[in-house]
């Protein structure tokens, strides 16, 4: 015996109601393309900033490495002190605390809620942290001492550098490898310059510089994954609803 034809009727609304699927909606993370490459980046930098602390705890001269390297930045620097002077205030407190603010607005009005939050606590923790570990390394310059490691100022210029940079990432349509060098590029060069600045004035050696722009680096990242996965977690509590009315109904 054949069957007979197979109709298709409406749709009840019981098979509407038994259909309901919950949809994640996967939120654009902060970091991009950046976001597996981001944790090792981060715990590197970290290690880098603390074996030169170790290194240099409690010195109060300058090393064969921030000798040659100091000569080096002054046979460049030496004649251009004003412009030097100029640079190291991208770095100074005041101007770090202005640009975070400007940052995190604009990322605001950009729909860059992540970044804008990035913009406030990065550079800040960053401040906090070069700030802290001063006395705890004890490393000093100059007379009369004062504490010299990590870098204070490329510390924050970097930081605001790397907030900088995430939001320029979030536009430009970039592959992992593209991002990475985007962002380690705009983060080298400010830490670089107002690092270099700092070394052409003497208020830090090199190595200083170099152990404030990783531990702006480490901080920054890791703030970035931590930011991330809260929002992450948030956004899966407010999951959407979406109706699925399943195969045809045979009446």
């Amino acid at each position: 015996m054949k069957p007979g034809p197979l109709r298709v009727g409406p749709v009840s609304a019981a098979d509407l109601l038994g259909s309901l699927e919950p949809v994640r909606v996967a939120p654009a993370p902060l970091l991009g393309p950046l976001r597996r490459p981001a944790p090792p980046v981060a715990g590197a930098a970290f290690g880098v900033f603390a074996l030169l602390g170790l290194r240099y705890a409690g010195d109060a001269n300058a090393g064969r490495v921030d000798t040659n390297t100091e000569n080096a930045v002054d046979a460049v620097t030496g004649s251009h002190w004003r412009f030097v002077g100029w640079v190291i205030e991208f770095g100074s407190p005041p101007f770090v605390v202005l640009a975070g603010g400007l940052l995190a607005g604009l990322c605001l009005l950009l729909g860059r809620r992540r970044l804008a939050v990035l913009a406030i606590v990065g550079p800040g923790l960053t401040g906090l942290a070069t700030t802290l570990s001063k006395p705890v390394f004890g490393r000093t310059i100059g007379e009369p001492a004062g504490f010299a490691y990590p870098s204070g100022h490329t510390g924050g210029a970097t930081a605001i550098a790397l907030v900088a940079a995430l939001l320029l990432v979030s536009f430009v349509p970039a592959g992992r490898g593209a991002a990475l060098a985007m962002v380690g590029a705009v983060a080298l060069l400010a830490g670089g310059a107002v690092g270099t600045g700092m070394v052409t004035i003497g208020a830090h050696y090199p190595t200083d510089t170099v152990g404030g722009f990783c531990i702006a680096i480490a901080i920054g990242l890791g703030s970035a994954l931590v930011i991330d996965r809260f929002a992450d977690r948030r956004a899966d509590r407010k999951r959407p609803i979406r109706i699925n009315p399943g195969p045809p109904t045979a009446v």
